[in-house]
């Protein structure tokens, strides 16, 4: 049985706390792999600075290239229409019923659960990974895990990384912006962004 951890979003573009959150996970859970999942079409954000997935997949390739215990996985993408993150897990489990699956998760998206699709079934199909991000306190993890935990029944791990001042939207700005972005994602990331003219402007590539 693989330990698994899966770390889901729109990777638009993926960064270094992606990374760092992906080897803090690996580190602390002794997981066997962590899998990153691109959205295909993400239910709480709006499509419009979303780059193809084309595009976004490369970019993850580009940036865990090298690391075997990263895998790039195209499982949402290959179904059609909105992916949300309850269907996905009941998938991976009917595909691959003799491992377990773990769910990272930024502190913002942890604090946010309880208004995804049915989160009762989140939480009832994997381990929850959270990683505090943008100030949270300990003490603020821990009370909304124990929270969660008694109403759902839930198994959540808070895991510790350094706070790194990092977000695609970010990421996207200074592209824009004309700034660099070397120290915010892999220099492989930075070249194809720069290559592929990516974040010039609003329209969708």
């Amino acid at each position: 049985m693989k330990q698994i951890g899966l770390m889901g979003g729109t990777f638009n573009p993926i960064h270094n706390a992606h990374l760092a959150m992906a080897a803090a996970a690996l580190e602390q859970m002794a997981l066997d792999e962590i899998w990153f999942m691109p959205s295909k079409n993400p239910p709480h954000k709006s499509s419009r600075d979303i780059v193809s997935e084309e595009l976004r997949s490369d970019m993850i390739r580009l940036a865990i290239q090298g690391a075997p215990q990263y895998i790039f996985s195209d499982f949402e993408l290959r179904h059609e229409g909105t992916t949300y993150t309850a269907e996905t897990l009941k998938r991976l489990q009917r595909e691959y019923p003799a491992d377990r699956f773990y769910f990272l998760m930024g502190g913002d998206s942890f604090f946010q659960l309880e208004t995804w699709y049915h989160p009762e079934q989140i939480m009832k199909l994997t381990t929850i990974l959270a990683f505090s991000r943008n100030g949270e306190t300990d003490r603020q993890m821990q009370a909304r895990a124990d929270e969660l935990a008694h109403r759902y029944e839930a198994d959540i791990r808070l895991l510790s990384m350094e706070e790194m001042p990092v977000s695609s939207s970010l990421i996207r700005d200074r592209v824009q912006n004309g700034q660099p972005v070397g120290a915010l994602v892999p220099p492989a990331v930075e070249e194809y962004i720069r290559t592929n003219h990516l974040y010039k402007g609003s329209v969708t590539t």
